[in-house]
């Protein structure tokens, strides 16, 4: 029995232990005498190191020895447990951190760690780069969004919108109402005009035009549906009113158009945070161009301070960086990991009519100042 143990002895000292052959491994193919040994599964060597504590040692092994170019993060996850048992969150997060989600960080320019969170910075105008596609009133989003998110703002093109008259007036407050039957009281005050209507016929002149005077504009007030009514047939029918009456219909015009714009923005804003969340943050970042100098002729690098804003995308960031560096196993910039998997087509679809008419009237009222 003696003989056989020191026989036993010598037999394992000329063999080199498979753990120990792992470490030796300078690809996955190296690796594949072993790797047989556990039914062509990484995540079984893992396993198995990891009863040895020597787990994480050979993702560190995996991930400094083996080529770059041969995807070695694909295997890393591998070794983890895979893609399946990631997606139902059976991966261990730290180590994912630590061999996936920093090492593609550190290799793109707009993302970085602030301790356990992600962050995205994003300057001013780079914001349109997440949408895409079109929606069902065939608006290009990247286009549109490419206006929202500068400076230059939304091209658009104004609806010609054409509500009654006495509807306009209807939407005015008491106080709005009264201080136009007061406000055409002061403009026209004592002016003879062709209020040609039979509502007029007990104030006409013998020359068949009403005088504009105080009395005149007090018949008007109250306010109450029946004066109002009969202050938009004034309006509406009265040549020497007749710019006055533009100037309402300009005011609520803007107050429509400016409603649907705001819907825009509001709507394409919320999109972008839907998927990135709101800024935590908001500076200026130095951003640095070759230009040529008009004097010199020669190219001279020009500082300029850019707005940005940064985004918590740690959530975000872990799917499409651990996706990303197991199908392709290449960093890039983080919008375009996003492209790889159709994130950036956010491409909402707004509506070409208030969705708020009371907000139209506020505006109306607001505006209506601005044109008389």
């Amino acid at each position: 029995m003696k003989l056989f143990n020191n026989l036993h002895n010598i037999i394992l000292e000329e063999t080199t232990p498979w753990y120990v052959k792992v470490f030796e491994s300078e690809d996955f193919d190296s690796l594949w005498p072993i790797t047989k040994m556990f039914g062509g599964d990484l995540h079984e060597i893992y396993k198995a190191l990891e009863k040895m504590d020597k787990g994480e040692n050979f993702l560190r092994h995996i991930s400094y020895n083996w080529p770059w170019d041969e995807q070695p993060m694909t295997y890393i996850i591998d070794a983890l447990g895979g893609m399946n048992r990631w997606r139902r969150g059976m991966l261990d997060n730290d180590l994912l951190d630590i061999y996936v989600h920093q090492p593609y960080i550190e290799e793109i320019s707009n993302l970085k760690y602030d301790k356990d969170r992600i962050i995205l910075e994003l300057l001013d105008g780079e914001e349109h780069k997440l949408f895409g596609g079109s929606n069902y009133n065939s608006d290009d989003c990247r286009y549109v969004a490419k206006q929202i998110f500068s400076e230059e703002g939304l091209d658009w093109e104004p609806y010609d919108v054409q509500e009654k008259l006495e509807d306009l007036i209807d939407m005015l407050s008491s106080e709005n109402y009264t201080e136009l039957v007061r406000h055409i009281g002061i403009e026209f005050q004592n002016q003879e005009v062709d209020a040609w209507r039979e509502e007029f016929d007990g104030v006409r002149e013998d020359n068949g035009k009403v005088i504009i005077t105080p009395r005149f504009m007090n018949g008007f007030l109250p306010d109450n549906e029946s004066k109002r009514y009969n202050l938009a047939v004034l309006i509406g029918n009265t040549p020497e009113l007749a710019d006055l009456e533009i100037e309402i219909r300009h005011a609520y015009s803007r107050a429509y158009n400016d409603t649907l714009i705001n819907q825009y923005y509001e709507e394409y804003n919320d999109a972008l945070e839907e998927l990135l969340g709101p800024p935590i943050k908001q500076g200026y970042a130095p951003v640095y161009n070759w230009v040529k100098n008009p004097e010199t002729g020669q190219r001279e690098e020009k500082k300029r301070e850019v707005s940005f804003k940064s985004f918590d995308v740690t959530d975000l960031a872990r799917s499409v960086i651990t996706r990303h560096a197991y199908d392709i196993d290449s960093p890039e910039d983080f919008i375009n990991l996003l492209d790889e998997y159709d994130y950036n087509t956010i491409c909402p679809s707004v509506d070409d009519y208030p969705y708020d008419e009371e907000e139209v009237k506020n505006n109306f009222q607001e505006f209506l100042w601005d044109y008389l």
